[in-house]
């Protein structure tokens, strides 16, 4: 009588998948973590008609700064938050050169988040014109 040949149980088959997928969850991770622009030394990010400049120095932050992108304009606001920070700005025409600053003079923890968006007013409606965040770290 002829015997089957010898089969490695399911579990130890898997294994390689398993790993793989792993390796891809941590290799997609590390690339969204270090998306951010970090303001250890200042950090400046731009997204859609919304910019934001941390200026600061480690973990010790000055203040931060909407504006718009270079030669756009919007009429609007913008919100701007984290870190202690959560504030709108008055509603207007923002353009190049226009600024909307928020001081806040304090070390904030490890990998904060301060973000900001800009919201379009038009025709009754309120549109998002881009949203962008800085991440401050050690």
């Amino acid at each position: 009588m002829k015997r089957a040949p010898h089969r490695a149980p399911a579990r130890t088959r898997r294994l390689p998948r398993a790993a793989a997928c792993v390796t891809a969850v941590t290799a997609t991770t590390a690339l969204l973590v270090t998306a951010a622009p970090s303001a250890s030394a200042g950090g400046r990010s731009c997204a859609g008609q919304a910019c934001l400049t941390v200026e600061g120095t480690g973990l010790y932050v000055a203040k931060a700064t909407a504006t718009t992108t270079p030669d756009s304009e919007f009429f609007g606001h913008f919100r701007m938050y984290g870190g202690g920070l959560n504030g709108i700005s008055s509603t207007q025409h923002w353009h190049e050169g226009s600024r909307y600053t928020l001081a806040l003079g304090r070390t904030l923890p490890d990998h904060t988040k301060i973000c900001v968006e800009g919201w379009e007013h038009a025709d009754k409606k309120v549109v998002p014109r881009g949203r962008t965040c800085v991440e401050i770290r050690a």
